[in-house]
């Protein structure tokens, strides 16, 4: 893996920035270059990425560790998980972000994952899972885009009194994103486009599922602003969380 790749992924990673919501505007400008690039995908191999990093854990900022593994593979075609045989009739290309996130707190550690899945074929998020494994407990997270692509289904089994179990579906605004897969998304950014953008862009965005408990899936929107300098490529998100 060359430098080059390293560095683009510390950078969009390390400028996720947060502050208020405002209402939609535009449609988030991103291009499939990426996804089609043989060049990229097409030697079979992963990128894979570490990150020092703190985290803010019972009123203290804990050293963590955050790995990011890149890879494209391809999903059978019912089950959406690794085909076995990618010939397979059916099958076909999906890209792979496994995030793991490890925390330790002193007498304990969290460790964390994340897997995000976008199909090849349009850029389109199709699954995430989730998984947090700390002291207290196991938790696990899956979402699932509907095959029209017009609801999530959202399950969860938490160590959490009152959300145990949760199974729900909602339809999600056009034009969404998780948070969570904005460190591969915003890759897919048409850039001198979007740096165009002298107000930015506006997209709905539902904050982070990476936790011990179950979320409440919603989108409140969020503004992203594209800048250049000095050869480097610099992304603020603006989000409700803050």
């Amino acid at each position: 893996m060359t430098s080059m790749r390293l560095s683009l992924v510390a950078c969009l990673f390390a400028l996720l920035a947060a502050a208020v919501a405002v209402t939609l505007r535009a449609a988030p400008p991103f291009t499939d270059r990426l996804l089609h690039d043989e060049g990229f995908w097409g030697d079979g191999r992963a990128e894979i990425a570490i990150f020092d990093g703190t985290e803010k854990r019972y009123g203290t900022a804990r050293s963590t560790e955050v790995r990011h593994i890149l890879v494209r593979e391809h999903f059978t075609a019912e089950a959406r998980v690794k085909a076995d045989d990618w010939r397979a009739p059916g099958a076909y290309p999906v890209i792979k972000l496994n995030q793991i996130i490890t925390v330790p707190t002193g007498t304990y550690r969290y460790d964390q994952g994340h897997s995000a899945f976008w199909r090849v074929a349009d850029g389109t998020l199709l699954k995430f899972a989730q998984t947090t494994n700390d002291s207290c407990g196991l938790s696990y997270k899956q979402g699932d885009l509907a095959a029209d692509g017009r609801a999530w289904r959202y399950r969860a089994l938490t160590y959490w009194e009152g959300m145990n179990e949760v199974d729900t579906r909602i339809a999600p605004p056009p034009g969404s994103l998780f948070y969570d897969e904005l460190p591969f998304r915003l890759r897919l950014l048409d850039w001198e486009n979007a740096a165009a953008r002298t107000a930015g862009f506006t997209a709905p965005l539902m904050p982070g599922v990476i936790g011990s408990k179950a979320d409440r899936l919603a989108w409140p929107a969020a503004t992203f602003t594209v800048t250049k300098n000095d050869g480097t490529w610099r992304v603020r998100v603006e989000h409700s969380r803050g």
